[in-house]
């Protein structure tokens, strides 16, 4: 019996990098950009009103931290 929603060949499909997530640079750049502009555990307001709310209470403690150095 197969497995269709279990079949590895697909998991790649839709995939934009030529590498595997940890070995691709262009990933890397991607994943950090996104961690330094919404910080980390952002994943668990996406889909919510409180993503925006998080996003903007990162993005001031930067401000901030920059203000002061």
């Amino acid at each position: 019996m197969k497995q269709e929603y279990n079949n590895y060949k697909n998991w790649k499909i839709g995939w934009k990098y030529k590498e595997d997530a940890p070995y691709d640079l262009q990933w890397q750049k991607d994943r950090r950009e996104l961690f330094a502009e919404a910080g980390n555990g952002w994943w668990w307001y996406v889909g919510t009103k409180y993503l925006n709310i998080h996003v903007n209470k990162i993005k001031k403690e930067r401000e901030e931290r920059d203000e002061n150095k």
